[in-house]
């Protein structure tokens, strides 16, 4: 069932969340998993707790012990893709999309706390009747769109983390558009141990815990640029991919021009085109290709919400290759 409900995950990725679920989660916190779109994620996780030798202890304990979050809102663009998966052909930009997650969940329906809405509202897991944080052992993390619901994950979620247990999946950590996910998580970078990466998710394994004042730390003021270009240069490295260096390399390009200018942008693009020559010259890799469009765009036009939004829009394949400032050849 997980395997039919469209996502923007690989089947890789899927295998992992199920194979996690079935044997790697003990019970010991919740899971979290935190952007669920039309419920792959969840219906993985679902299916793979069901699995679990340990369900009936972990039901006994938790009831349902996944808690899954989704705005479930449809908008324009996702009008057409479900339009493609002959899906929700009845549904109009603004409407819920609650049932089709439902549909799509349904054979793990008992073990998921389904909460739709803005996560700021819905996302917060509450205390024990002893004031105690509820753990998390597992947290998957595809709903990282906006530096505030980064900010709110982190208070909400990373001090309920198990030190030596707990998994944190950052879905959208190997590419290059959200450049805080990459700053926040590489903040705490000493706390956790890089497990590896599975298509565009990184995954990490806390090892310290990790307390609200350190959270606090990172949101008191904004951080210095020249630390925040370290950070995202360490998370830039993290993949052994060399394609998904390159993709990841748009972020660190983003944080550079606006810490230091545009013209130490416009050297990290000469090094990103000489670095990964090869790479960019396989045309056929459209994510790759888009990419570069949109940093070379970024160096022609310079610093600026609006400059940033389009070039994300560039790297993710919305604006076309024949845009008028995205031309690949030099």
């Amino acid at each position: 069932m997980a395997s039919s409900v469209p996502s923007m995950m690989s089947d890789l990725e899927r295998r992992f969340l199920f194979n996690i679920a079935k044997s790697y989660y003990s019970g010991a916190g919740l899971i979290v998993d935190a952007g669920i779109f039309l419920g792959a994620s969840s219906a993985c996780l679902g299916n793979g707790v069901k699995e679990n030798p340990r369900v009936e202890e972990i039901a006994a304990r938790w009831g349902r012990p996944i808690i899954s979050l989704e705005l479930g809102i449809t908008n324009q663009q996702m009008l057409l893709s479900f339009k493609r998966h002959g899906i929700g052909l009845d549904l109009k930009a603004g409407d819920s999309f609650g049932p089709l997650i439902e549909a799509h969940i349904r054979d793990a329906r008992h073990l998921i706390d389904l909460r739709l809405g803005d996560i700021l509202e819905t996302g917060r897991i509450g205390e024990t009747p002893k004031d105690r944080r509820l753990p998390v052992e597992i947290l998957f993390l595809d709903v990282l769109k906006a530096s505030a619901i980064s900010e709110f994950a982190a208070y909400e979620y990373l001090p309920r983390l198990i030190p030596k247990r707990s998994l944190v999946i950052q879905q959208d950590y190997l590419n290059g558009d959200l450049p805080f996910i990459h700053i926040h998580q590489e903040y705490f970078a000493s706390k956790f141990e890089y497990v590896g990466e599975i298509s565009s998710s990184a995954i990490f394994r806390l090892k310290h815990r990790i307390t609200r004042d350190e959270v606090a730390a990172l949101f008191a003021g904004p951080l210095d640029g020249e630390q925040e270009i370290a950070l995202v240069s360490r998370a830039a490295q993290r993949s052994i991919d060399p394609y998904r260096r390159l993709i990841m390399s748009f972020a660190k390009l983003r944080v550079i021009l606006n810490a230091r200018g545009l013209d130490a942008a416009k050297q990290y693009l000469a090094f990103i085109e000489s670095e990964y020559a090869d790479q960019i010259a396989q045309q056929q890799l459209r994510r790759v290709q888009n990419v570069v469009r949109a940093a070379r765009y970024l160096c022609e036009v310079g610093a600026g919400a609006e400059n940033e939004r389009e070039a994300v829009k560039i790297s993710t394949g919305h604006r076309g290759a024949d845009h008028r400032r995205t031309d690949l050849v030099a």
